[in-house]
C-alpha cells in the first residue's frame, strides 16, 4: 500500500523545520482532536479523511487543491 497523504505530511513537517518552524505531529494530532497514539496510527495506516486533511491544511495556512482543468479549493466549513 501506497501511504500518500502520511508521506506529504511527512515531507511538510521536513519542509517547515528547515523553514525554521518546528511542528510536531502531536500538533496536528491536537488539531484533528485525536492523541498522539492516534495521529500514530493514522500515518501508519494512512487513513486520513478529507476533512482531517483540511483541518491540517488549514493549521499550516495551506489550501487543499484538486487540479485539473479547472481548480477547486477544498475549504474547512464553519
Amino acid at each position: 500500500m501506497i501511504k500518500i497523504f502520511s508521506n506529504i505530511i511527512r515531507k511538510i513537517l521536513q519542509d517547515c523545520e528547515n523553514n525554521g518552524r518546528k511542528v510536531t505531529q502531536i500538533e496536528l494530532a491536537n488539531v484533528l482532536g485525536i492523541s498522539r497514539q492516534g495521529f500514530t496510527n493514522k500515518m501508519t495506516r494512512d487513513s486520513f479523511f478529507i476533512d482531517d486533511v483540511v483541518k491540517i491544511a488549514d493549521y499550516l495556512g495551506m489550501k487543499v487543491i484538486l487540479k485539473g482543468t479547472n481548480e477547486y479549493v477544498i475549504e474547512k466549513e464553519d
